[in-house]
Parts: structure tokens; C-alpha cells; sequence
């Protein structure tokens, strides 16, 4: 039977920001009090809340979790922390020990994690769980992740979907398996979509500022032999330390004395270059007026004459830096650039859109991925039908976060409930809903460790 003429059962979530906004601020006050010894508590608060608005035909789940299980789990998980964090004082191969051990217990943090969120989670009295092995895990999180150099990254949608598979392959709803089918091909459509984005962008930018450059080529005006010989330019960069201080050019600026060139080191000559139109017995006033009249082709002939081909390049070397140096100064530029209120629309503007560009590759991820999971899902006759968007997680991300900065933290509860919400309206159960069909067994309570671990160290449990 087609799944478009079935029952669609949408899953509600009821949340509100008032209410949740009580439970919050406790949560956050009582864990400042207590040294974040609460937080195990606010977080069953946190969940059971959650759970017990996310409907399927009226009925909410529950969260059974005890506060305690999860301290002594923050604990261990501290613990670990604070060892990892101090370790390198200690000597400094130590952090990378504690890393090391982290990954190779990966598979069983992963699998006990799992454990411990799907027996304490319910719906209509009967509990999930989860099944799958530390053995199933190695495989999925530490083998197949070590291929990933010598596949150049190739193998990344293959592990992800391996992940999303066995994630949920192993969850049970009761004695009822969750089965999702294999679909490599659209996980690598996925992933090859968000390469091409930054590729095309890259090339884009490549070739824009190969055109600016071009044109600023074109438009530079290139030093001629006759500006790089002017009297300005061979009076500012003919360095005073020079081997030979040529004195025919600045005569009349700067006299050495006998007496100062006895002072000189041995290893530097101080040569006194005339010509016709500057005799040596001619006074500065003479050797002025005279240097002034002189033709530029008589000058730079004079030049030529006593400066050598090196000394002509370091002083076109040093016009050259001292004019990049005025144009790349960056404390001018930015002077320049904050003074333009233009400037700061372009830098807000620039901001939004970095912002979005960043949130845009998550939200897309999200979107495309979860909807790949949820609507190649079935559990018995039921199958799920997800319709997650990346144009909504882009606003939903980014808007919440400029609440939340705006707000310093207190629009966090708004910002929570209104992704739960979002999330929740987007999937629903295709099927006729008969949860009298299923039955499930009671499972042994579970140790929160191996959750509270992986939480600590940011390792993904979750799927969807």
C-alpha cells in the first residue's frame, strides 16, 4: 500500500517559553550554587520536560533517568577531564596519552551511552533499547575513521552513513527493531554537494582577483629611468653608509669636513665627484643655482657616470618598498577605513554573511542528512516521513544566536523550545498508530558513565 494514502500521525511538540523558562533559570542558579554539583538534577529536569511535550496521538514520552547515576557518571567523567587537562605539567606526552585512551574506549562510550539514553527513555510505558556491541562499534568509529588519510577523505559519507546505521539499526522500541535501509549513493550526493560549494567559490574568488590584479598592472605606471634618476629620488635613497658617498649630487646639502672624514672607518671612502658644471672651487650658492640648471639628460648622465648598475637597482628597490609600505600599511588602512561609515555597513554586511555561509553548511548537513535517516526508517509497519529544510536551520541558528547575545544567555529557553518545536513539526509516523501490537521486556538498569564521558568530551550520540 502506497505510504501517501496511509495515516500521517504528526509528532507535536507543546513546549513554551514561559514554562521552561522557570525550569531553566532554577537549573542554571541551583548548578552555580552547588559548584555544578545540580547539574545532574537539571538535566532529568531539562528532559523529562522535554520528553513529557513531544506528542504521538496526545501522548508524551518520559524520561526516567536518576540524578544520581548521572553525577557519579559527571564525576568519573571529571575526573578524567581534569587529569587530561593538568597532564601536560606533568610531562607532556601525558595529554596525548589521555587522547589516546579516550579513542580507543570510544566504541564502548558510544555503545554505553546509548544504552543508558535508550532504557531510560519511554513512550506509553514501554522502554527503548539499544542492542549494539562495543565489537559493532570499533568497527563503525575507529577503523573505518583511520582509512580516511589514505582515502584523501573519499570515505567520509561512507562513515557517516555507517554511523547513522548502526546507531539506529540497534535501537528497539520494545521487542521492535528500527530498521534503516542502505543509502550510500544519496549520502555521498549529500557530501559531494558541500564540497562543490567552497570548490566553485574558491575558483570564483581566484579568478576575480586575478582580473583586480591584472587591471591594477595595467593601470601601474612602471618607474622610468628618468623619475628613478631625478635628484629627489637619488638624494632620498643613496644610503649615507655607503662604501662610496657620492657628494656631487648633495654638495651643496651636506658638507664633510676634513676633520669628519679622519673619523670615518677605514673601510669607506668618501669620493668627491665633480664636473664641469661643479669645479671645486665653486661655493654652495654656485653649485645650486648651477645643479638646478643642469638638463636632465646632463644630470642623469652625471649619475650614470658614478653610480654602477646595483647601486641604480637598491635605490628602485627602496622606492618601491616605501610606496607598497604607504598603500599595505595597515594601521592607515584601517584609520582610512573606519573613518567611512560606508565601512561599517560593508563589515556588518560581510559578518551577516559569513555567518550565514557557516551556519548554511550545519543547517544544510542537518537538513539532508536527517531527512535521509527518518524517511528510510521503518519500525514494524510504521515508516517516518521527515521534511526538515536547510533554509529554516539557517534562520534558526542564526537567529537564535543574536537573541541569545542580545539577551546575555536569557533568550536561551526561547531558543531551545522554538528548535524543538521546529524539529518536531517536521517529522511524523506514516501508518496506523497501534501501540497495543507492541511489547517489550524489563531491561537491567544501566551506569550513566559511559554518557556522561562522551558528553564531556563532545562525542555524538545522537542520530537524525
Amino acid at each position: 500500500m502506497d505510504s501517501a494514502s496511509q495515516k500521517i500521525t504528526p509528532i507535536i511538540f507543546k513546549g513554551k517559553t514561559t514554562e521552561y523558562f522557570g525550569i531553566w533559570i532554577v537549573n542554571l542558579l541551583l548548578t552555580i550554587v552547588t559548584l555544578g554539583i545540580y547539574s545532574a538534577w537539571a538535566k532529568v529536569r531539562r528532559k523529562k520536560y522535554f520528553y513529557h511535550n513531544t506528542l504521538i496521538d496526545d501522548v508524551g514520552f518520559d524520561y526516567h533517568a536518576k540524578p544520581i547515576s548521572i553525577l557519579k557518571g559527571r564525576m568519573i567523567a571529571f575526573a578524567f577531564f581534569m587529569g587530561y587537562s593538568f597532564s601536560a605539567k606533568i610531562n607532556p606526552l601525558l595529554p596525548a596519552i589521555f587522547m589516546l585512551v579516550l579513542f580507543v574506549f570510544l566504541p564502548w562510550l558510544v555503545v554505553r551511552g546509548s544504552i543508558f539514553n535508550a532504557r531510560n527513555s519511554s513512550h506509553r510505558g514501554l522502554r527503548f533499547d539499544f542492542v549494539g556491541t562495543v565489537g559493532q562499534a570499533a568497527k563503525v568509529f575507529i577503523a573505518l575513521p583511520l582509512l580516511t588519510f589514505f582515502t584523501l577523505g573519499l570515505i567520509i559519507p561512507y562513515i557517516s552513513h555507517e554511523k547513522s546505521q548502526f546507531l539506529v539499526n540497534n535501537h528497539r522500541f520494545g521487542l521492535s527493531q528500527f530498521e534503516m535501509s542502505r543509502v550510500v549513493k544519496q549520502f555521498y550526493k549529500v557530501y559531494l554537494f558541500l564540497i562543490a560549494i567552497p570548490l566553485v567559490l574558491f575558483i570564483v574568488g581566484v579568478i576575480v582577483g586575478g582580473v583586480m590584479r591584472g587591471q591594477e598592472l595595467i593601470k601601474a605606471k612602471p618607474t622610468n629611468q628618468s623619475e628613478l634618476l631625478s635628484p629627489a629620488n637619488i638624494n632620498a635613497f643613496v644610503p649615507i653608509n655607503q662604501q662610496k658617498m657620492l657628494l656631487a649630487l648633495n654638495e651643496f646639502e651636506t658638507e664633510v669636513l676634513p676633520e669628519d672624514e679622519a673619523k670615518l672607518p677605514d673601510n669607506q671612502i668618501v669620493e668627491r665627484v665633480y664636473s664641469e658644471s661643479n669645479p671645486p672651487s665653486v661655493d654652495k650658492q654656485t653649485a645650486v643655482t648651477q645643479s638646478t640648471e643642469m638638463q636632465p639628460e646632463q644630470f642623469q648622465g652625471e649619475v650614470q657616470e658614478n653610480l654602477s648598475e646595483q647601486d641604480l637597482k637598491k635605490i628602485q628597490e627602496q622606492m618601491s618598498l616605501e610606496d607598497n609600505s604607504k598603500k599595505q600599511n595597515p594601521l592607515e588602512f584601517m584609520k582610512d577605513w573606519l573613518n567611512a561609515p560606508f565601512a561599517w555597513l560593508l563589515g556588518l554586511a560581510a559578518l551577516v554573511l559569513y555567518g550565514f555561509f557557516i551556519f548554511g553548511f550545519v543547517a544544510y548537513l542537518q537538513a539532508r542528512i536527517g531527512n535521509l535517516i527518518w524517511n528510510n526508517t521503518k519500525l514494524e509497519q510504521l515508516s517516518f516521513q521527515s521534511k526538515l529544510r536547510a533554509r529554516d536551520f539557517i534562520w534558526l541558528y542564526f537567529s537564535n544566536i543574536v537573541a541569545i547575545m542580545l539577551t546575555f544567555g536569557l533568550a536561551t529557553p526561547w531558543a531551545q523550545i522554538r528548535l524543538a518545536r521546529y524539529r518536531a513539526s517536521k517529522l511524523s509516523i506514516v501508518g496506523d498508530v497501534d501501540f497495543d501490537q507492541f511489547v517489550g521486556d524489563k531491561k537491567a538498569e544501566v551506569k550513566a558513565t559511559g554518557e556522561e564521558i562522551a558528553e564531556m568530551f563532545d562525542v555524538d550520540l545522537s542520530f537524525g
